[in-house]
C-alpha cells in the first residue's frame, strides 16, 4: 500500500512540474526552462523503480491507475492554482 501512495504522489508533483516547464517554455525563460528539464527524471526516479520491480499484471494495472489518479489531480491543481 505504501508505494501506491509514493507513486500518486510522485504523479501528482511530477504533473505539477511538467505544468511549471510548460509555462516557462512559453515564457522563454531559459532558467526555469533548464531547470524544470534537469529535475523532471529526477522527480520520476520513485514509480519508475516500483515499475521496474513489478512481476504480474494485476500490479502494474494498479500501479498506472494510481499514476492516473496522480496525474489527474495534479492537473486539476494546476488547471485551479497556476
Amino acid at each position: 500500500m505504501f508505494k501506491y501512495i509514493i507513486i500518486f504522489f510522485t504523479a501528482l508533483i511530477l504533473e505539477i512540474g511538467s505544468t511549471f516547464y510548460i509555462s516557462n517554455v512559453a515564457d522563454k525563460n531559459l532558467l526555469g526552462m533548464i531547470t524544470f528539464a534537469f529535475i523532471g527524471p529526477f522527480l520520476s526516479l520513485p514509480f519508475v523503480g516500483y515499475i521496474i520491480e513489478t512481476k504480474t499484471w494485476k500490479d502494474r494495472i494498479k500501479i498506472s491507475i494510481t499514476q492516473a489518479i496522480g496525474y489527474a489531480i495534479g492537473c486539476i491543481i494546476s488547471y485551479c492554482f497556476f
